[in-house]
């Protein structure tokens, strides 16, 4: 189904805005040099709010635990090691699995954001 968000105008370039779908999804749409994207706003991770995060290049990094996931193809491109010294051990490797973010066609249309939930 296709919602229309708001107009293109309202969210500034290198920017973002969340917007809740049908009262359960939560979208973040943006711009990024230009080129619009939107994604679920939740970390595929733990879950975390990503738009608490911030830009790396074309990148969202978590604000939770930096995970960076690229915005337009969605893949997770960068994870932090958390082995704090070599006698660590990793206690559940499961725990550091994580999937790719949840993207959505976002499009302009006279001059409005829209934004595809299937």
């Amino acid at each position: 189904m296709i919602h229309r968000l708001c107009n293109a105008q309202d969210i500034a370039d290198n920017s973002w805005n969340v917007f809740t779908v049908n009262n359960s999804v939560d979208v973040m749409v943006g711009f990024r040099n230009g080129k619009l994207f939107a994604f679920d706003n939740s970390c595929p991770h733990k879950g975390a709010p990503l738009s608490k995060g911030e830009f790396n290049g074309d990148r969202i990094v978590c604000h939770r635990h930096f995970y960076e996931f690229n915005i337009f193809s969605g893949k997770l491109e960068n994870m932090p090691s958390w082995k704090k010294e070599d006698t660590w051990v990793e206690q559940n490797p499961a725990w550091r699995s994580s999937g790719d973010l949840k993207l959505y066609h976002a499009f302009i249309k006279e001059g409005s954001i829209y934004v595809e939930i299937p």
